[in-house]
């Protein structure tokens, strides 16, 4: 088919999707550590998803606030703990931290460290989720090993799991908690939002719209490519006086592709080529005013789904609905929904 099409003097070019049919799957394997993800990456894409949507990123924020809210209520024989005085954050700031991750990534991790006398907690940190993998069984027949049996668990840390090979990103082992073992002065407390479905990590509860938020930040991007392109619009080029051969096609759809294709170059390009009239191309624009209506609508659509996707109203979302006024009561009734959560911000 394609060999007649060329014949004819017409050449198609099928111009990259993007990034939607990339979307990371989320998967588990073992090897030291059990991995989050196919690429044990899946926390960070979930940070740049964050980072490349304005609404999920602005529902992320408020459910962090929420899940926040006013603090710890202090009462005298809390407040030094409440204090952390031994730790780099006090007690509000890392509920705020943990409740930004639970929002994220649908779990939060912290770290308990013993006094000298083993009774109490002399200090606790935070510790970032992404940083954190699971310990697959241990078989040796080490102390660890025996505790893991017991049922206490086992974690790696990195400070970057992209890149483990070098010295300062080496994954190190850490005991979780454990009111028994205590010789391990620092362990660790982690905790994920059940799902079904999965046996070692989780989802965030906003996943079944990952594509939609795909699709909020390709847009974005083709917008912002359009305006630096000064809104070159879409055309047929139409080269005549001859067709080129194969090896000539193929070269030019090449450099054609690395410049127009993906929501980057906010263009597209198709060309012609014919055996009959003059040698000069003829460039034909593509009448896009249709566009305007279509995108409107699926900003709508994207808008809709993402706010859906997070369990959340469009009134906690900040959007404003369509023959409503939008009363305080309504606001409160709302967030009352999307979770039991305090209604206003952790002072920071």
């Amino acid at each position: 088919m394609a060999d007649k099409e060329q014949d004819k003097g017409i050449n198609f070019f099928s111009f990259a999707a993007g990034d939607a049919d990339n979307v990371p799957k989320y998967a588990e394997s073992n090897k030291s550590w059990i991995q989050w993800g196919p690429d044990n990456l899946y926390g960070e894409y979930l940070i740049d998803l964050m980072n490349s949507s304005s609404k999920h990123n602005s529902l992320l924020v408020k459910k962090a606030n929420m899940i926040a809210g006013k603090g710890f209520v202090r009462t005298d024989n809390v407040e030094s703990f409440l204090a952390n005085e031994h730790g780099k954050d006090d007690m509000d700031i890392i509920a705020f931290k943990n409740g930004y991750d639970l929002a994220v990534y649908g779990g939060f991790a912290y770290a308990v460290t013993w006094d000298n006398g083993k009774k109490t907690l002399a200090r606790k940190t935070y510790i970032d989720f992404t940083k954190v993998r699971l310990a697959k069984e241990l078989d040796d027949d080490s102390e660890q090993a025996k505790r893991q049996s017991e049922g206490v668990p086992y974690y790696w840390i990195s400070a970057d799991w992209s890149n483990t090979r070098k010295a300062k990103n080496k994954p190190e082992l850490i005991q979780g908690f454990s009111e028994k073992y205590k010789d391990e002065a620092t362990q660790l407390v982690w905790e994920i939002e059940y799902r079904p479905g999965c046996d070692f990590y989780t989802y965030p509860d906003y996943v079944s719209s990952v594509d939609w938020i795909e699709l909020d930040k390709e847009i974005a991007t083709f917008h912002l490519s359009s305006v630096h392109n000064g809104f070159t619009p879409s055309m047929i080029i139409s080269f005549k006086g001859g067709v080129p051969s194969d090896d000539e096609m193929k070269k030019f759809k090449r450099k054609l592709n690395s410049e127009y294709s993906g929501a980057e170059n906010g263009s597209r390009v198709f060309v012609t080529f014919t055996e009959d009239g003059d040698e000069a191309p003829e460039f034909i624009p593509v009448n896009l005013n249709a566009s305007d209506e279509r995108f409107l609508q699926l900003e709508e659509q994207i808008q809709q789904n993402i706010i859906v996707g997070h369990g959340a109203s469009p009134i906690v979302a900040g959007v404003a609905v369509g023959g409503k006024l939008g009363s305080s009561d309504e606001v409160l009734e709302a967030e009352l929904i999307l979770g039991p959560f305090q209604d206003t911000k952790v002072p920071f």
